[in-house]
Protein backbone atom coordinates (compact mmCIF):
# COMPACT_ATOMS: atom_id res chain seq x y z
CA UNK A 1 0.00 0.00 0.00
CA UNK A 2 2.70 2.25 0.90
CA UNK A 3 4.15 1.95 -2.10
CA UNK A 4 0.92 2.85 -4.17
CA UNK A 5 1.01 6.07 -1.76
CA UNK A 6 3.88 7.44 -3.28
CA UNK A 7 2.61 6.92 -6.58
CA UNK A 8 -0.26 9.00 -5.95
CA UNK A 9 1.68 11.62 -4.17
CA UNK A 10 3.53 11.53 -7.78
CA UNK A 11 0.33 11.37 -9.44
CA UNK A 12 -1.20 14.38 -7.23
CA UNK A 13 2.17 16.73 -8.35
CA UNK A 14 1.51 15.99 -11.93
CA UNK A 15 -1.64 18.36 -12.13
CA UNK A 16 0.79 21.70 -11.58
CA UNK A 17 3.05 20.15 -14.43
CA UNK A 18 6.15 20.38 -12.11
CA UNK A 19 8.31 17.73 -14.13
CA UNK A 20 9.00 15.04 -10.62
CA UNK A 21 11.98 12.32 -10.44
CA UNK A 22 12.55 9.59 -7.90
CA UNK A 23 16.70 9.24 -8.09
CA UNK A 24 17.60 5.82 -8.31
CA UNK A 25 20.31 3.92 -6.35
CA UNK A 26 23.14 3.87 -9.28
CA UNK A 27 22.12 7.39 -9.71
CA UNK A 28 21.50 6.53 -12.98
CA UNK A 29 18.99 9.19 -13.76
CA UNK A 30 19.97 12.29 -11.79
CA UNK A 31 20.59 14.50 -14.87
CA UNK A 32 17.15 14.41 -14.32
CA UNK A 33 17.46 16.64 -11.58
CA UNK A 34 17.20 19.80 -14.00
CA UNK A 35 15.88 17.79 -16.76
CA UNK A 36 18.49 16.95 -18.21
CA UNK A 37 19.49 21.13 -18.72
CA UNK A 38 23.08 21.27 -17.74
CA UNK A 39 23.99 17.53 -19.31
CA UNK A 40 22.93 19.51 -22.75
CA UNK A 41 24.86 23.12 -22.08
CA UNK A 42 27.88 21.86 -21.09
CA UNK A 43 28.24 17.79 -22.75
CA UNK A 44 29.05 16.51 -19.78
CA UNK A 45 28.48 17.50 -15.59
CA UNK A 46 29.17 16.26 -12.64
CA UNK A 47 25.70 15.87 -11.34
CA UNK A 48 27.50 13.17 -8.98
CA UNK A 49 29.30 15.52 -6.72
CA UNK A 50 26.48 17.99 -6.74
CA UNK A 51 24.37 15.83 -5.67
CA UNK A 52 26.95 14.10 -2.84
CA UNK A 53 26.99 17.37 -1.93
CA UNK A 54 22.97 18.37 -1.98
CA UNK A 55 22.23 15.52 0.08
CA UNK A 56 23.64 16.28 3.18
CA UNK A 57 21.51 18.76 3.71
CA UNK A 58 18.23 16.17 3.47
CA UNK A 59 16.95 14.71 6.29
CA UNK A 60 14.16 12.18 6.97
CA UNK A 61 10.98 14.21 7.53
CA UNK A 62 12.58 17.35 5.90
CA UNK A 63 11.37 19.49 2.25
CA UNK A 64 14.87 21.05 0.73
CA UNK A 65 13.75 23.90 -1.13
CA UNK A 66 16.61 25.05 -3.76
CA UNK A 67 17.03 28.05 -6.16
CA UNK A 68 20.28 27.00 -8.28
CA UNK A 69 22.68 29.71 -9.91
CA UNK A 70 20.04 29.56 -12.93
CA UNK A 71 16.98 30.89 -11.13
CA UNK A 72 15.52 27.15 -11.35
CA UNK A 73 13.01 25.99 -8.26
CA UNK A 74 13.31 22.70 -6.51
CA UNK A 75 12.03 20.82 -3.72
CA UNK A 76 13.87 17.67 -2.65
CA UNK A 77 11.76 15.20 -0.30
CA UNK A 78 13.16 12.69 1.79
CA UNK A 79 11.10 9.39 1.53
CA UNK A 80 11.00 6.95 4.09
CA UNK A 81 12.03 3.81 3.52
CA UNK A 82 8.67 1.76 2.95
CA UNK A 83 7.46 4.23 0.54
CA UNK A 84 10.61 3.04 -1.77
CA UNK A 85 11.21 0.30 -4.62
CA UNK A 86 14.19 -1.64 -4.40
CA UNK A 87 15.63 0.33 -6.94
CA UNK A 88 15.02 3.60 -4.99
CA UNK A 89 16.88 6.10 -3.15
CA UNK A 90 15.06 8.13 -0.81
CA UNK A 91 15.50 11.49 -3.30
CA UNK A 92 12.61 12.72 -4.79
CA UNK A 93 12.88 16.07 -6.80
CA UNK A 94 10.17 17.79 -7.57
CA UNK A 95 11.31 20.55 -10.41
CA UNK A 96 12.24 22.27 -12.02
CA UNK A 97 10.07 25.52 -12.12
CA UNK A 98 10.20 29.21 -11.83
CA UNK A 99 7.94 31.15 -9.20
CA UNK A 100 7.29 33.92 -12.11
CA UNK A 101 7.44 34.96 -15.47
CA UNK A 102 11.49 35.79 -16.25
CA UNK A 103 11.71 39.04 -18.59
CA UNK A 104 14.44 38.82 -21.25
CA UNK A 105 17.43 41.09 -19.55
CA UNK A 106 16.67 39.09 -16.62
CA UNK A 107 17.63 36.06 -18.20
CA UNK A 108 20.11 37.74 -19.98
CA UNK A 109 21.84 38.74 -16.61
CA UNK A 110 21.41 35.10 -15.43
CA UNK A 111 23.44 33.42 -18.45
CA UNK A 112 25.86 36.29 -18.10
CA UNK A 113 26.76 35.56 -14.82
CA UNK A 114 27.46 32.10 -15.20
CA UNK A 115 29.42 32.60 -18.29
CA UNK A 116 27.13 31.52 -20.97
CA UNK A 117 27.68 32.67 -24.91
CA UNK A 118 25.50 35.29 -26.12
CA UNK A 119 24.46 33.50 -28.82
CA UNK A 120 22.79 30.58 -26.59
CA UNK A 121 20.26 33.29 -25.68
CA UNK A 122 17.01 32.86 -27.91
CA UNK A 123 17.14 28.92 -26.97
CA UNK A 124 17.71 29.03 -23.51
CA UNK A 125 14.78 31.68 -23.07
CA UNK A 126 12.88 28.48 -24.37
CA UNK A 127 13.43 26.30 -22.03
CA UNK A 128 12.56 29.38 -19.80
CA UNK A 129 9.12 29.77 -21.24
CA UNK A 130 8.49 26.09 -21.26
CA UNK A 131 9.19 25.72 -17.27
CA UNK A 132 5.93 26.02 -15.86
CA UNK A 133 5.28 28.82 -13.36
CA UNK A 134 4.05 28.16 -9.77
CA UNK A 135 2.97 31.89 -9.01
CA UNK A 136 1.87 31.34 -5.09
CA UNK A 137 4.53 29.30 -3.56
CA UNK A 138 3.53 29.49 0.13
CA UNK A 139 0.07 27.54 -1.04
CA UNK A 140 2.24 25.12 -3.55
CA UNK A 141 4.51 24.27 -0.30
CA UNK A 142 1.64 23.47 2.17
CA UNK A 143 -0.03 21.42 -0.86
CA UNK A 144 3.57 19.29 -0.80
CA UNK A 145 2.76 19.29 2.83
CA UNK A 146 -0.63 18.07 2.87
CA UNK A 147 0.56 15.11 -0.26
CA UNK A 148 3.66 14.18 1.85
CA UNK A 149 1.79 13.82 5.39
CA UNK A 150 -1.46 12.10 3.81
CA UNK A 151 1.22 9.76 1.51
CA UNK A 152 4.32 9.32 3.01
CA UNK A 153 2.66 8.71 6.63
CA UNK A 154 5.09 11.95 8.01
CA UNK A 155 5.08 15.29 9.29
CA UNK A 156 7.41 17.37 7.22
CA UNK A 157 9.37 20.66 7.83
CA UNK A 158 10.74 22.69 4.76
CA UNK A 159 14.13 23.81 5.00
CA UNK A 160 15.07 27.14 3.17
CA UNK A 161 18.95 26.88 2.46
CA UNK A 162 18.94 28.44 -0.71
CA UNK A 163 21.58 30.83 0.09
CA UNK A 164 23.74 27.81 0.69
CA UNK A 165 22.74 25.55 -2.66
CA UNK A 166 23.00 28.34 -5.52
CA UNK A 167 26.39 28.95 -4.96
CA UNK A 168 26.76 24.71 -4.68
CA UNK A 169 26.39 25.00 -8.17
CA UNK A 170 28.37 27.51 -8.72
CA UNK A 171 31.45 26.21 -7.18
CA UNK A 172 30.80 23.24 -9.57
CA UNK A 173 30.52 24.86 -13.02
CA UNK A 174 34.06 26.83 -13.38
CA UNK A 175 35.29 22.95 -13.91
CA UNK A 176 32.94 23.07 -17.03
CA UNK A 177 33.86 24.17 -20.20
CA UNK A 178 31.13 25.02 -22.42
CA UNK A 179 31.72 23.39 -25.75
CA UNK A 180 33.28 25.95 -28.43
CA UNK A 181 30.69 25.37 -30.65
CA UNK A 182 27.79 23.82 -28.31
CA UNK A 183 23.71 24.69 -28.80
CA UNK A 184 21.18 24.24 -26.56
CA UNK A 185 18.60 24.42 -29.47
CA UNK A 186 15.81 23.41 -27.25
CA UNK A 187 13.60 24.94 -29.55
CA UNK A 188 15.30 23.24 -32.54
CA UNK A 189 13.72 20.48 -34.44
CA UNK A 190 17.37 19.82 -36.20
CA UNK A 191 19.09 19.33 -33.13
CA UNK A 192 16.47 17.21 -31.38
CA UNK A 193 16.75 15.03 -34.70
CA UNK A 194 20.43 14.97 -34.50
CA UNK A 195 20.69 13.87 -30.78
CA UNK A 196 17.92 11.25 -32.01
CA UNK A 197 19.80 9.71 -34.60
CA UNK A 198 22.91 9.55 -32.19
CA UNK A 199 20.59 7.46 -29.88
CA UNK A 200 19.29 5.47 -32.36
CA UNK A 201 23.20 4.71 -32.80
CA UNK A 202 23.59 3.64 -29.90
CA UNK A 203 20.96 1.27 -29.46
CA UNK A 204 21.63 -0.29 -32.86
CA UNK A 205 25.55 -0.73 -30.65
CA UNK A 206 23.72 -2.16 -28.03
CA UNK A 207 25.48 0.50 -26.00
CA UNK A 208 23.10 1.04 -22.94
CA UNK A 209 24.81 3.49 -20.97
CA UNK A 210 25.73 5.95 -24.26
CA UNK A 211 21.75 4.89 -25.30
CA UNK A 212 20.50 6.26 -21.68
CA UNK A 213 22.82 9.30 -22.08
CA UNK A 214 21.55 10.12 -25.16
CA UNK A 215 17.77 9.65 -23.89
CA UNK A 216 18.32 11.87 -21.45
CA UNK A 217 19.62 14.86 -23.20
CA UNK A 218 16.78 13.71 -25.90
CA UNK A 219 14.41 14.39 -23.40
CA UNK A 220 15.49 18.07 -22.38
CA UNK A 221 14.04 19.35 -25.60
CA UNK A 222 10.52 20.88 -25.05
CA UNK A 223 7.77 19.39 -26.93
CA UNK A 224 4.67 20.77 -26.99
CA UNK A 225 2.11 18.16 -25.57
CA UNK A 226 -0.85 16.31 -28.02
CA UNK A 227 -3.14 16.65 -24.75
CA UNK A 228 -3.51 18.34 -21.17
CA UNK A 229 -3.16 14.90 -19.93
CA UNK A 230 0.07 14.43 -18.29
CA UNK A 231 -0.71 10.40 -18.23
CA UNK A 232 -1.33 10.13 -21.47
CA UNK A 233 1.32 12.46 -23.42
CA UNK A 234 3.98 10.15 -20.92
CA UNK A 235 2.33 7.57 -23.17
CA UNK A 236 2.53 8.81 -26.00
CA UNK A 237 5.89 9.74 -25.54
CA UNK A 238 6.67 6.05 -24.69
CA UNK A 239 5.43 4.63 -27.25
CA UNK A 240 7.55 6.78 -29.59
CA UNK A 241 10.75 5.49 -27.33
CA UNK A 242 9.45 2.08 -28.05
CA UNK A 243 8.82 2.31 -32.06
CA UNK A 244 12.36 4.32 -32.48
CA UNK A 245 13.85 1.34 -30.06
CA UNK A 246 12.52 -1.09 -32.60
CA UNK A 247 13.77 0.44 -35.69
CA UNK A 248 17.06 0.57 -33.96
CA UNK A 249 17.65 -3.04 -33.23
CA UNK A 250 16.42 -3.77 -36.70
CA UNK A 251 19.62 -1.94 -37.80
CA UNK A 252 21.43 -4.08 -35.71
CA UNK A 253 19.93 -7.10 -37.47
CA UNK A 254 18.07 -8.96 -35.02
CA UNK A 255 15.82 -11.49 -35.94
CA UNK A 256 12.25 -9.68 -36.53
CA UNK A 257 10.78 -12.79 -34.08
CA UNK A 258 12.96 -11.66 -31.32
CA UNK A 259 11.74 -7.78 -31.96
CA UNK A 260 8.20 -8.62 -32.40
CA UNK A 261 8.12 -10.24 -29.23
CA UNK A 262 9.66 -7.18 -26.91
CA UNK A 263 8.03 -4.89 -28.78
CA UNK A 264 4.60 -6.10 -27.96
CA UNK A 265 4.94 -6.95 -24.44
CA UNK A 266 6.79 -3.45 -24.36
CA UNK A 267 3.86 -1.87 -25.60
CA UNK A 268 1.15 -4.04 -23.73
CA UNK A 269 2.94 -2.33 -20.46
CA UNK A 270 2.45 1.06 -21.45
CA UNK A 271 -1.49 0.67 -22.11
CA UNK A 272 -2.19 -1.31 -18.90
CA UNK A 273 -0.30 1.78 -16.59
CA UNK A 274 -1.59 4.37 -15.73
CA UNK A 275 0.18 5.92 -13.13
CA UNK A 276 3.16 8.38 -13.61
CA UNK A 277 5.72 6.45 -11.28
CA UNK A 278 4.81 3.25 -13.29
CA UNK A 279 5.83 5.34 -16.87
CA UNK A 280 9.25 7.18 -15.78
CA UNK A 281 10.35 3.48 -13.86
CA UNK A 282 10.18 2.17 -17.73
CA UNK A 283 11.94 4.52 -19.93
CA UNK A 284 15.04 3.02 -18.43
CA UNK A 285 13.93 -0.11 -18.35
CA UNK A 286 12.97 -0.17 -22.55
CA UNK A 287 16.73 0.89 -23.12
CA UNK A 288 18.39 -1.65 -21.40
CA UNK A 289 15.86 -4.40 -22.61
CA UNK A 290 16.58 -3.07 -26.37
CA UNK A 291 20.12 -3.26 -26.03
CA UNK A 292 20.57 -6.39 -24.34
CA UNK A 293 18.24 -7.79 -27.28
CA UNK A 294 21.23 -6.18 -30.05
CA UNK A 295 24.21 -7.67 -27.36
CA UNK A 296 22.13 -11.51 -27.70
CA UNK A 297 20.70 -11.74 -30.85
CA UNK A 298 22.29 -9.11 -32.95
CA UNK A 299 23.02 -11.38 -36.75
CA UNK A 300 25.82 -8.84 -37.60
CA UNK A 301 28.31 -11.05 -38.81
CA UNK A 302 26.25 -14.03 -39.10
CA UNK A 303 27.10 -15.82 -42.53
CA UNK A 304 24.43 -15.69 -45.03
CA UNK A 305 23.84 -19.29 -45.07
CA UNK A 306 22.86 -18.60 -41.11
CA UNK A 307 20.58 -15.39 -41.52
CA UNK A 308 18.72 -17.43 -44.06
CA UNK A 309 18.74 -20.51 -41.53
CA UNK A 310 17.29 -18.32 -38.82
CA UNK A 311 14.90 -16.70 -41.52
CA UNK A 312 13.67 -19.72 -43.16
CA UNK A 313 13.03 -21.53 -39.05
CA UNK A 314 10.63 -18.14 -38.70
CA UNK A 315 8.20 -18.45 -41.01
CA UNK A 316 7.98 -22.67 -41.68
CA UNK A 317 8.15 -23.95 -37.69
CA UNK A 318 5.18 -25.60 -38.26
CA UNK A 319 7.30 -27.96 -41.02
CA UNK A 320 9.69 -30.90 -41.27
CA UNK A 321 12.74 -28.98 -40.56
CA UNK A 322 16.25 -31.09 -39.54
CA UNK A 323 20.04 -30.35 -39.82
CA UNK A 324 19.73 -32.87 -43.11
CA UNK A 325 17.19 -30.58 -44.31
CA UNK A 326 19.27 -27.98 -44.52
CA UNK A 327 22.46 -29.41 -45.28
CA UNK A 328 20.38 -30.49 -48.58
CA UNK A 329 18.87 -27.13 -48.99
CA UNK A 330 22.50 -25.11 -48.80
CA UNK A 331 24.19 -28.54 -50.72
CA UNK A 332 26.72 -28.38 -47.36
CA UNK A 333 28.05 -31.39 -45.15
CA UNK A 334 26.18 -31.40 -42.00
CA UNK A 335 29.04 -31.38 -39.60
CA UNK A 336 30.16 -27.73 -41.47
CA UNK A 337 26.61 -26.63 -41.45
CA UNK A 338 26.34 -27.55 -37.73
CA UNK A 339 29.67 -26.37 -36.73
CA UNK A 340 28.72 -22.70 -38.31
CA UNK A 341 25.76 -22.33 -36.93
CA UNK A 342 26.75 -23.15 -32.90
CA UNK A 343 29.80 -20.98 -34.01
CA UNK A 344 27.60 -18.12 -35.07
CA UNK A 345 24.22 -18.67 -32.61
CA UNK A 346 26.25 -20.33 -29.46
CA UNK A 347 22.53 -23.27 -30.45
CA UNK A 348 22.54 -26.02 -32.05
CA UNK A 349 20.31 -25.95 -34.92
CA UNK A 350 18.28 -28.49 -33.74
CA UNK A 351 17.91 -26.59 -30.39
CA UNK A 352 17.36 -23.36 -31.97
CA UNK A 353 14.05 -24.82 -34.04
CA UNK A 354 12.46 -25.64 -30.75
CA UNK A 355 13.38 -22.69 -29.04
CA UNK A 356 11.49 -21.16 -31.88
CA UNK A 357 8.66 -23.58 -32.00
CA UNK A 358 8.13 -23.38 -27.78
CA UNK A 359 7.77 -19.49 -28.14
CA UNK A 360 4.63 -20.60 -30.77
CA UNK A 361 3.58 -23.15 -28.59
CA UNK A 362 3.69 -20.49 -25.61
CA UNK A 363 1.36 -17.85 -28.00
CA UNK A 364 -1.18 -20.22 -28.92
CA UNK A 365 -1.37 -21.68 -24.99
CA UNK A 366 -1.60 -17.80 -23.65
CA UNK A 367 -3.88 -17.08 -26.78
CA UNK A 368 -6.51 -20.48 -27.24
CA UNK A 369 -8.02 -23.06 -25.33
CA UNK A 370 -7.06 -25.63 -28.74
CA UNK A 371 -6.48 -29.09 -27.89
CA UNK A 372 -3.21 -29.36 -27.28
CA UNK A 373 -2.35 -32.52 -30.06
CA UNK A 374 -3.74 -29.40 -32.36
CA UNK A 375 -1.12 -26.68 -31.07
CA UNK A 376 1.76 -29.71 -31.44
CA UNK A 377 0.69 -30.12 -35.16
CA UNK A 378 0.53 -26.14 -35.35
CA UNK A 379 4.40 -26.30 -34.10
CA UNK A 380 5.81 -28.38 -36.12
CA UNK A 381 5.35 -31.61 -34.18
CA UNK A 382 3.35 -34.98 -34.99
CA UNK A 383 4.30 -36.89 -31.95
CA UNK A 384 2.17 -35.26 -29.17
CA UNK A 385 4.76 -36.86 -26.94
CA UNK A 386 7.42 -36.12 -27.95
CA UNK A 387 6.71 -32.32 -27.79
CA UNK A 388 4.95 -32.63 -24.55
CA UNK A 389 8.65 -33.68 -23.57
CA UNK A 390 10.16 -30.76 -24.86
CA UNK A 391 7.43 -28.47 -23.70
CA UNK A 392 8.25 -30.03 -19.62
CA UNK A 393 12.31 -29.59 -20.44
CA UNK A 394 11.83 -26.08 -21.68
CA UNK A 395 9.48 -24.68 -19.09
CA UNK A 396 9.37 -27.35 -16.17
CA UNK A 397 5.83 -28.21 -16.72
CA UNK A 398 3.21 -30.15 -19.19
CA UNK A 399 1.33 -28.14 -21.90
CA UNK A 400 -1.71 -29.04 -20.56
CA UNK A 401 -0.26 -27.86 -17.14
CA UNK A 402 0.88 -24.54 -18.62
CA UNK A 403 -3.12 -23.95 -20.51
CA UNK A 404 -4.68 -24.77 -17.22
CA UNK A 405 -2.89 -22.29 -14.72
CA UNK A 406 -3.46 -19.63 -17.75
CA UNK A 407 -6.81 -20.48 -18.43
CA UNK A 408 -7.42 -20.86 -14.89
CA UNK A 409 -9.44 -24.38 -15.60
CA UNK A 410 -10.27 -26.93 -13.33
CA UNK A 411 -7.93 -29.67 -12.80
Amino acid sequence: MALHNLEVFQNELAVSNVHTTIIRKDNSNLSMIDNGFRLHLYGTYPYETMFTQLKQYVKPNTILQIIDNFNFMYYMVFVPSHCLNEEDSPYFIIGPFLNLKLPAEDIHGILKENQVPEHLLTDITSLYDSLPIIHNIPMFVSFILHLAHEYLGEVYTVTDTSKYLSPLFQTIQPVIDIEENSEIALSSIEERYKVENQLIAAITSGDYKRALLLHQKFTTFYIKPRTDNVVKNTQNSLIILNTLCRKAVEFADVHPLYIDELSRKIAISINHMNTMRELKNIETDILHKYCLLVVNHSMKGYSLVTKDIISYIDFHYMEELSLNFFADMFNLSKTYLSNLFKKETGSTLTDFIHHVRMRKAITLLNSSDLPITSIATACGYNDISYFIRIFRRTYGMSPKQYQKSVLRLPY
